[in-house]
């Protein structure tokens, strides 16, 4: 501690906000912490511009669950994520397989005589479906269509309009690893 502050002195162009009152929060999700709103620019900002940017840091990342699933646009699209230290918080069976492995939860809402297709790319024995609603208790609701995909054979639907939820499962209770999840809304 005291180089960094010989270091400053010496400098004098150290400086720290604790407050982050010289920066903003990026809101590229929508989503901003308690007591920000999310302005057309995608900033986090309380009542009117806050200043200049200093730091972008975006807000908190969704803890896919159903209780906060993270959101595809309405028109899909692509993320990549991680089972690795995640819950089985879901469990449900699919083409005759029971999906008991950590899981992640994502929400796309669609419209009337939309069609849904789901691919999924994995470094584990992973499959990805579609329920609805998201619910762990007293019983997960049965995949939609009976059908999930899997990597190298993507699933489609043709789901009724409303919130639907896309679960990435493993296989197996002892399985975990890293996946890239594609939805398509059209």
């Amino acid at each position: 501690m005291p180089r960094i502050a010989i270091a400053c002195a010496v400098l004098a162009a150290c400086s720290f906000d604790a407050n982050y009152r010289g920066g903003r929060y990026a809101c590229s999700d929508g989503v901003c912490p308690t007591g920000y709103t999310c302005s057309a620019a995608k900033q986090c900002v309380t009542g009117g511009d806050a200043g200049a940017v200093d730091a972008t840091i975006d807000a908190p990342p969704h803890a896919l669950t159903c209780a906060d699933p993270a959101p595809f646009p309405a028109a899909g699209g692509a993320t990549s994520g991680t089972t690795v230290g995640r819950n089985n918080t879901i469990t449900a069976m699919c083409d005759g397989f029971v999906m008991n492995g950590p899981d992640a939860v994502y929400r796309v809402d669609t419209a009337a005589g939309a069609q849904l297709e789901v691919s999924l790319t994995a470094s584990y024995a992973a499959a990805a479906y579609v329920i609805s609603p998201c619910q762990t208790e007293p019983a997960t609701p049965a995949c939609e269509g009976n059908m999930l995909a899997e990597p190298a054979s993507p699933l489609a639907l043709a789901p009724a309009a409303g919130t639907h939820y896309v679960i990435v499962d493993g296989t197996d209770a002892a399985l975990d690893g890293t996946y890239v999840l594609t939805v398509t809304v059209h």
